[in-house]
């Protein structure tokens, strides 16, 4: 059995999050602080709307983190499985009909999309790798799975 889990390149765990956030914010509130009274009350509101947006987009980033996902390859089943931030999902297909397939993007700038499937079904894995790791793992399933699995269209 060969197990591959693909996880996001998040190094921001909940304690540097919470370090980093309230260095920035002891650095921001007093400044505001400071110019509103000196009469430029204004910055203080686009101060505040500053750090809630901050905080929105490290809570984003650090839930997107916690993303794992896996593709078990047995004798008789690939399973693809996805867990963290939503419902756990499980995608079982039968080896002997399974097929990796690396779809370019529509745009040049997009990245493909590395598609595993059998029999009308395919789930994307590796959405949140780079395009270099994304060709490494299609060739590496590829040496799992047989040379029969690499199709260029479905």
């Amino acid at each position: 059995m060969h197990l591959i889990e693909i996880t996001p390149n998040c190094s921001l765990t909940p304690r540097t999050f919470t370090l980093f956030y309230l260095s920035v914010l002891a650095v921001s509130l007093p400044v505001a602080v400071a110019c509103a009274l000196a009469g430029f009350w204004p910055v203080l509101p686009f101060a505040g709307a500053e750090l809630l947006g901050l905080w929105i987009a490290l809570q984003v980033s650090t839930r997107r983190g916690r993303t794992r996902e896996f593709i078990r390859i047995d004798e008789r089943d690939v399973v693809v499985g996805r867990s963290g931030d939503g419902p756990a999902a499980t995608h079982r297909f039968d080896r002997a009909w399974v097929r990796v397939r690396l779809q370019p993007a529509r745009v040049s700038t997009w990245p493909s999309r590395l598609l595993v499937g059998a029999m009308g079904r395919s789930v994307e894995v590796g959405a949140c790798l780079t395009e270099t790791e994304r060709v490494g793992l299609r060739s590496r399933l590829a040496e799992l799975l047989g040379p029969a699995t690499q199709c260029t269209r479905w």
